[in-house]
């Protein structure tokens, strides 16, 4: 029953989208492409697609989402519970032995083992699969502006608003590719005969294929599952070993060895190269004798240089000249360069708490002077990998600023988790002047020296605030979290979460010690000079 398929990519995906387009064009559907130039999370898309979809029942489904699945029971499901939203779930089966836990103390000491019995557990065992099938009256709960989120904010406001948000339960092959390890695994599947898609085939591009190596030296040997295009050539005394896919016009050189991997069309690996659980774009080269493990290379990679790039917690992928922006971003930071800056942390919070220390004890006086409660305002943060830690501020604001929040949290001013507003009136007189000139984050040059911050790098956040968006959040926690970050030099608090998102990214993905430099000077520079300046025109 379904009529129209819109494709939702990003303003830089457009030429994979058209390529996608022209591969599916057969399908007796209407296909369209939108290029989305911010972000605006999963719901806010839709929000900004909204003239598309020309108030149907629509289905949403994750890009990474690869569904084995007779959806009529879904549709007359839903139809049948009168629900604005249904979830696509799958059931997670966890075996008691998973289920056991080891309890420390502060000092990793093993304190305990807990064997939970799993009708004990109280964690749902529902994971959502990236599906979902809307009303199009649930698109009114989602803001015109800003990132928005369904997981996390769309059927919790629905559900929250009398809407039924109902759960439907799949049982049949799905796999979420959310990593090289994901994609070679279905690969797998595929060439083993563990999943089918015969009702696709008609609608898909001809490709002449072989179960085993034809046409190649006598001299080749293959261990099957493998599956090789009749235009591709084997070399003598290559091997490959299954699960393999060969795509059309590939060249395996002599003495070469190909292992569980996926060779899109054109590539070419060279002699007495060895490949292990790797993925070639169309086009990609491996030069003679190289040797890659868990390696992805770009559609055209010319060069044997990769890039470390984590594809998700469980595996150890990297990629050379790195094509999919939706993979998880790591930094490019060396060992040698991490030690470098934190040696550079370490002088210069040494040296900066020596001078200010003097400064610091007369804006303690001060705000114990101005208003009732603590000095210090502390407050638990996430650092790099996760870890938390305790980040000091100059307090700001009243004692209960946490109560006064919830109470004014519908006047928020930006979108995202955070929460700000323009004259907050939890903030006190000597906090004006604080956080105006970013004094208040003075005490937080000791986490530095300490070694839970950087003085450069992404802002610390509380795991709440970084709920939205888990490959952002994931990104970011893979470098050390800063005093200043890109972000703030960039827009501070003029910029949408999704000024937020591209920046932090941004400075993950390209971090190098000439760009914390440049971070650095450029704070400084806005700090003095650009204070000066306000302060003469005001």
């Amino acid at each position: 029953g379904v009529e129209r398929l819109i494709l939702v990519v990003g303003a830089d995906q457009g030429q994979v989208a058209q390529k996608l387009v022209e591969q599916i064009q057969d399908l007796p559907i209407e296909i369209r492409c939108y290029a989305q130039e911010h972000i605006r999370g999963t719901a806010g898309t839709l929000k900004e697609i909204e003239h598309l979809l020309q108030g149907e029942r629509f289905l949403v489904m994750g890009g990474d989402l690869f569904l084995d699945a007779d959806l009529t029971g879904l549709v007359d499901y839903h139809l049948a519970s009168a629900a604005t939203a249904t979830v696509v779930a799958a059931r997670i089966e966890e075996p008691a032995w998973q289920m056991e836990r080891i309890e420390t103390d502060t000092q990793e000491l093993a304190k305990t083992i807990h064997r939970i019995h799993p009708a004990y557990s109280r964690r749902s065992k529902l994971r959502p699969i990236g599906l979902y099938l809307f009303e199009h009256a649930a698109l009114q709960f989602i803001p015109e502006e800003g990132v928005f989120d369904i997981k996390e904010q769309l059927v919790a406001r629905l559900y929250s608003h009398s809407h039924r948000t109902r759960v439907w339960t799949v049982d049949t092959y799905h796999q979420n590719i959310l990593s090289g390890a994901r994609y070679l695994a279905l690969n797998a599947d595929v060439l083993q005969n563990q999943v089918a898609f015969p009702q696709l085939n008609r609608y898909l591009p001809r490709v002449d294929t072989a179960v085993a190596a034809q046409g190649g030296h006598p001299a080749v040997m293959t261990v099957s599952p493998v599956i090789q295009a009749l235009s591709s050539t084997i070399h003598d005394g290559a091997m490959v070993i299954g699960p393999t896919a060969i795509g059309e016009g590939c060249s395996i050189g002599s003495n070469a060895l190909v292992n569980s991997s996926v060779l899109l069309d054109g590539c070419k690996v060279g002699a007495g190269a060895r490949i292990t659980n790797c993925v070639l774009g169309e086009g990609a080269v491996v030069a003679d004798g190289a040797v890659f493990h868990h390696v992805i290379f770009r559609s055209g990679a010319q060069k044997a240089e990769v890039i470390p790039l984590l594809l998700s917690e469980t595996t150890d992928f990297e990629v050379s000249h790195l094509c999919p922006r939706h993979e998880t971003v790591t930094s490019p930071m060396t060992k040698n360069s991490r030690l470098m800056k934190r040696v550079f942390d370490l002088v210069f919070s040494a040296l900066t708490l020596s001078v200010l220390a003097p400064l610091m004890a007369v804006i303690a006086i001060w705000i114990k002077l101005d208003s009732p409660g603590g000095v210090i305002f502390r407050q638990r943060r996430c650092g790099e990998n996760g870890k938390e830690f305790t980040m000091y501020k100059f307090r700001s604001m009243v004692d209960n600023a946490e109560e006064v929040k919830r109470e004014i949290q519908i006047l928020n001013e930006v979108d995202g988790p955070m929460f700000k507003l323009s004259k907050d009136p939890r903030t006190t007189r000597a906090g004006w002047v604080l956080r105006a000139t970013n004094l208040d984050e003075l005490p937080q040059l000791w986490n530095i020296l300490v070694g839970d911050m950087s003085l450069i790098g992404p802002r610390p956040l509380s795991w709440d605030e970084m709920r939205f968006n888990p490959r952002w959040r994931d990104a970011r926690l893979s470098v050390p979290q800063g005093l200043i970050g890109l972000w703030q030099i960039k827009s501070h608090s003029k910029a949408s979460f999704a000024d937020w998102i591209r920046y932090d990214l941004e400075y993950v993905n390209n971090w190098s010690a000439w760009l914390d430099l440049k971070i650095l000077l450029k704070a400084f520079v806005d700090m003095t000079i650009g204070r000066l300046w306000s302060l003469a025109n005001a």
